[in-house]
């Protein structure tokens, strides 16, 4: 999940630190094209221009600073902030370098990986989310964006297995009663409406395309075959050497291992300008929060103390994740889902508090990963805040 902010000081001008004097651009003209799509130009495009006018040096202006820890000293400048080393984070870091001019610096905790990124299976399904929802477009547009990035880099000579780990295997969601499989025909129904391939596999349909998966006379399958899964920490290692090509001309830097302690706003403005790490205190004209299921505690952390309110609709959600290594008793072909699942999901975007009252239910999925290894995970019913939980195991 990621916000955006665009600082425009009333000046109209721009800073940049250095040993304690702020130092202004000159008719500094930055054009960039901000594509939503991140990874290509296969789409159309929308123009943000960020101009900047003035001559001579300034001090910098007075700041308010909210946070947990002291502001550091060393400051460093540049156009775009982005807080979370996560997939997301950086393929924003990456749409900024490869599609305009600016500077662009990632802050994390730690570092790419060791948060949600490292612990998700990689799915990219439509073959579970409700159309009309508001997260269907967003969904969508997110499957068409991987999707180009993956003929992206097969253009360019590369196996985008070999990349991403990228696979097209289709989806199937599964159910074992008749209901269930009324409400899979339903599923196929909405998403064939909607524009997406889908159909409907009868028990014996599904067993001829996973051998291993067995529903009874009464169950069946919703399929999508369009959909696909990478795998993320291949995904990250590709996003992360290209930014860094960025760094050679002074338009990239990584701050790993520095926690975000507090936020640095002008006393003119109210703004935010500048992100307090740890060990650094770091200056942008656009600052974007994408810490995922974390933002929301951050963004209160940060703001603590302050007469800011926020209303983050993005609340961390429990899940477990098995890894088994080295298994060979069965081959999956597509990744597999639970009809039940569903239901989960609709009830976390649709509940409103935590209510552990209700009655505790599981949905499982099973995929392989580009390794081999048969992938489980799991989902509970009732929304409750808690860390994904990664385990693995060797035969």
């Amino acid at each position: 999940m990621a916000s955006i902010a665009v600082n425009s000081p009333s000046s109209g001008s721009n800073y940049f630190m250095k040993d304690g004097v702020a130092s202004f651009n000159t008719n500094r003209l930055c054009s960039f094209s901000f594509e939503s799509s991140l990874f290509g130009s296969k789409i159309s495009t929308k123009q943000l221009t960020l101009s900047v006018n003035g001559t001579g040096t300034t001090r910098p202006k007075p700041t308010i600073y909210s946070g947990s820890g002291p502001v550091k000293a060393s400051s460093h400048s540049f156009d775009v902030v982005i807080v979370g080393a996560g997939i997301i984070g950086l393929t924003i870091a990456r749409q900024f370098l490869i599609g305009s001019d600016l500077s662009v610096a990632v802050v994390d905790k730690a570092v790419p990986c060791s948060g949600a990124t490292g612990a998700g299976q990689g799915y990219i399904w439509m073959v579970n989310k409700n159309p009309g929802s508001e997260t269907w477009e967003l969904t969508k547009r997110s499957h068409q964006l991987w999707k180009m990035l993956a003929e992206t880099i097969r253009d360019q000579g590369m196996d985008p297995f070999q990349v991403l780990g990228w696979k097209k295997t289709g989806s199937l969601l599964v159910g074992r009663t008749p209901g269930d499989s009324v409400v899979l025909r339903n599923r196929v129904r909405q998403l064939s409406e909607a524009g997406l391939r889908a159909e409907y596999l009868f028990s014996n349909e599904l067993l001829s395309k996973e051998p291993a998966v067995f529903v009874g006379s009464d169950g069946g399958a919703a399929f999508a075959p369009d959909d696909c899964q990478l795998d993320a920490w291949r995904t990250v290692s590709y996003i992360e050497k290209v930014n860094r090509n960025f760094a050679l001309e002074g338009r990239y830097a990584e701050f790993y291992h520095e926690p975000v302690t507090g936020l640095v706003r002008s006393t003119n403005t109210g703004e935010v300008e500048a992100v307090q790490t740890s060990n650094n205190t770091l200056y942008g004209k656009a600052i974007v929060v994408a810490a995922g299921c974390w933002s929301r505690s951050l963004m209160h952390d940060l703001v603590r103390g302050s007469n800011v309110k926020l209303d983050v609709l993005v609340k961390p959600r429990k899940g477990h994740l098995l890894v088994i290594e080295n298994f060979n008793s069965l081959q999956l072909n597509h990744g597999l889902m639970e009809v039940g699942y569903v239901d989960h999901q609709n009830a976390i975007l649709t509940s409103e508090q935590d209510d552990h009252s209700q009655t505790l239910a599981v949905s499982m999925t099973a995929t392989m990963d580009t390794m081999g290894n048969l992938i489980l995970g799991s989902s509970r019913q009732f929304v409750g805040f808690s860390t994904e939980i990664s385990a693995r195991t060797e035969k």
